[in-house]
């Protein structure tokens, strides 16, 4: 027999022991590598910035030792002060010239050029410009700009100063100022070259310095390195800000990464061997191990030979398990199939049948489904019945936000199941299922009487309180009109969703029952609308009254018998109203309001209760109001329209009350009030007088008994015929339908 499962056993972990052994090699070369080149860097770092310390200090010294040549010697001054051509004349400038270099040992050579008449002096002679041989550089210097800096590098032949050709780099200074003469010093690049020599091993690193224009002036590497034959790698660039040079440092590789190569070559090895020592003693260890496992293979082949075809494993592919698996396979799907097919089928049976009764579709065969119930297992006798509505409350906001699909299936099991031990342990028979996504349906049976319903409902208040102590969400509780017959259940089903309707004004985490809610028609909403109407107007004005206004509504709704819908709606319609105000105010104003009406729009489609949409609305208005007050005060004429304003709330009973009477009190040109009133309070100077007329004359029909053309003479109309027209055009109303709709309400 094959050792499948042997080599299985082995080449399941042996890729992965080979594979870590290989990744661990390729991790310590990569690491002692860079390790290496970051040394590398490091070092060559350090060597770079003393190099550039140790060349700058000493052209330094040569720059300063010959300022003070030229400001404090007076064998140099006397030069430029005489007119003797003859290198006796100027020997004592001469002697100071060698007294010079013979400071500095890197200057190659050094002279004075007096331009009044050509005249070059060197420590060891005299000659004209026309005849010196380094004219060429002299004259370029004499009319550059940057004659008072280091130069690039060029080179001086056989027959320059002295008498040896070398590369050298130049400094002029001025040496006098009345005749701007000149002192040259050249400085022999070889000199450089023994200085950078001098701060770093030539036999693995190299340094270079490059001019302005890129030519090297001055380099460690050998021949070879320059010619290309030696590979160099580059670490370091720095620049040289004295000079404006730059330096350049690096390795030579076959010096300092030999050793490193040989060293990674040798551990690499190493590890290989390593890695195939572990393979044998792998190999040898499984094969020991594997032993009692190939006698016990045996022993089941042998079995399995002799069994039917199906528990065979596929011809030409023998596995030692595959017909062990088969059988156990075989064996537990057979018998679990059945009892798997029946139990998902119950279930669904079940709730199919259960939302069968919750919307009315078993009228027509109400016995069928009662025996369909009973094969299922569950209660639906034809005694009676309640239907009850459990909703979870802010599911979508809060349930759904925190958690996933499979913790809120947990939850709602966990719901379920309390409810049935509740209303199941005291003494009703009960059956549930989801409505929906976050409503649990009830039915509960009780025989006899309505006190038998009443006492059925009792449980209903303990599952209320164990969910608000237990689950991370309280639940509200609808229960229907009891249903005399199994038909009628959909009936109370639909009540006791009507009840869940009123949690809006009565609130969350309760048990609402339809027979406690009010009875009667639909309820009358005129006060409602005049007061939403108030609370626009007032708003938009920047009036604080419509916070009193809306305070009045709230305990309105709280206390009509308008259900959620209902109240819904009837905010909506305040949005409009507001909306429409906001109209009348400029761009910036509108788009403020725009930008938060959306989250009002959000309140009133997922606010659960009044406190909630209480609490966005007056956020949003008050964010908006503080806006609209910003705006106002912002404005230049604010105190003196607020002043008119006062005025037209003081003297609105005034017939003669007009734009032309306030400009003559105020000072102002009769077109320009109504504009400004216009842009201030958002409404045009007219339609804010009438309004304050009709605000008191509504107040004179509520609290007086006054005729119609009395009132209309004491809040300012001359004419009853437009106080009328006005009046009606403000309220909707005629103002004797009006005072006929207060005093009946009254």
């Amino acid at each position: 027999m094959r050792k499948n499962w042997f080599y299985r056993l082995l080449f399941s972990y042996m890729p992965v022991f080979i594979a870590v052994c290989v990744t661990l090699l390729l991790i310590t070369f990569v690491s002692v590598r860079q390790l290496s080149d970051k040394s590398a860097i490091k070092s060559n770092e350090a060597v770079v910035r003393n190099a550039v310390q140790l060349i700058e200090q000493s052209l330094r010294a040569i720059e300063n030792a010959m300022y003070d040549t030229v400001s404090t010697d007076a064998r140099v001054a006397a030069f430029y002060n005489g007119s003797d051509p003859s290198y006796a004349g100027a020997y004592p400038a001469a002697l100071a010239l060698g007294n010079l270099k013979s400071r500095m040992p890197l200057v190659h050579s050094l002279y004075l050029y007096r331009p009044e008449d050509h005249t070059v002096l060197m420590p060891t002679s005299i000659s004209r410009l026309e005849s010196f041989p380094d004219q060429a550089y002299l004259e370029r210097v004499y009319n550059s700009d940057r004659r008072y800096t280091w130069g690039d590098l060029r080179p001086l032949d056989e027959t320059t100063l002295a008498g040896k050709r070398a590369d050298v780099v130049s400094l002029s200074k001025i040496s006098d100022l009345r005749t701007t003469g000149l002192l040259v010093a050249n400085i022999d690049v070889s000199s450089l070259q023994t200085l950078l020599s001098d701060s770093t091993d030539t036999s693995t690193g190299y340094l270079e310095i490059t001019g302005a224009d890129g030519a090297v002036i001055a380099h460690t590497s050998g021949a070879e390195a320059r010619a290309g034959q030696q590979e160099r790698k580059k670490l370091v660039t720095a620049e040289m800000p004295y000079t404006g040079w730059k330096i350049e440092g690096g390795l030579l590789q076959p010096g300092i990464f030999g050793w490193v190569s040989q060293v990674l070559y040798v551990s690499v090895s190493l590890g290989v061997i390593c890695v195939a020592s572990g393979l044998v003693w792998m190999i040898f260890v499984t094969r020991r191990h594997y032993r009692p496992v190939e006698t016990l293979v045996r022993q089941i082949s042998v079995f399995s030979a002799k069994r039917s075809a199906i528990l065979s494993p596929v011809p030409g592919k023998r596995d030692e398990f595959q017909t062990i698996g088969l059988a156990l396979d075989s064996l537990w799907d057979q018998s679990n199939r059945l009892s798997r097919e029946n139990e998902e089928n119950r279930r669904f049976r079940k709730t199919f049948l259960f939302r069968r009764l919750a919307e009315g579709r078993t009228a027509a065969a109400s016995r069928e489904a009662l025996r369909e119930a009973e094969q299922l297992g569950l209660w639906a006798d034809a005694g009676m019945a309640s239907a009850v509505v459990v909703e979870i409350d802010r599911f979508f906001v809060n349930v759904c936000r925190n958690y996933t699909d499979p913790d809120r299936q947990l939850l709602k099991y966990a719901l379920q199941s309390a409810a049935e031990e509740t209303v199941r342990g005291a003494g009703f028979p009960v059956w549930t299922d989801w409505l929906g996504e976050h409503r649990l349906g009830i039915m509960i049976g009780h025989r006899g009487d309505s006190a038998a319903g009443s006492q059925a409902e009792v449980p209903l208040e303990r599952l209320r309180s164990w969910a608000e102590a237990s689950l991370p969400f309280t639940v509200t509780i609808g229960v229907g009109a009891a249903a005399l017959r199994i038909e009628e259940i959909s009936r109370s089903f639909q009540t006791a969703s009507e009840a869940l309707a009123y949690k809006v004004p009565l609130g969350l985490n309760r048990v609402i029952r339809f027979r406690d809610l009010p009875e009667g028609g639909r309820p009358e909403i005129v006060a409602e609308l005049q007061r939403i109407k108030e609370i626009s107007r007032a708003f938009r004005m920047g009036e604080p009254g419509w916070r009193e206004e809306w305070s009045l509504l709230l305990a309105s709704m709280q206390g009509s018998s308008l259900g959620g819908e209902q109240i819904r709606h009837l905010l909506f319609v305040l949005l409009y109203h507001v909306q429409r105000e906001m109209i009348e105010l400029p761009a910036e104003l509108q788009s403020a309001w725009l930008a938060e009406s959306g989250k009002l729009e959000d309140a009133l489609k997922e606010g659960e209760t009044l406190g909630e949409i209480d609490a966005a609305l007056t956020a949003v208005f008050d964010a908006v109001g503080e806006r609209l007050l910003q705006w106002r005060e912002s404005r230049n004429n604010r105190n003196v329209l607020q002043e008119v304003k006062t005025y037209i709330d003081a003297n609105y009973a005034d017939p003669g009350l007009s734009q032309a009477m306030l400009g003559d009190e105020f000072r102002l040109h009769p077109t320009s009030i109504s504009r400004l009133f216009k842009e201030e309070f958002g409404v045009k100077f007219v339609d804010y007088v009438n309004s304050v007329r009709i605000e008191q004359a509504m107040r004179l029909m509520e609290q007086t008994e006054l005729p119609v053309q009395d009132i209309a003479e004491k809040v300012g109309f001359v004419h009853s015929q437009t106080f009328i027209k006005i009046f009606k055009k403000c309220t909707g109303y005629t103002p004797g339908a009006y005072r006929k709709e207060k005093t009946g309400a009254g």
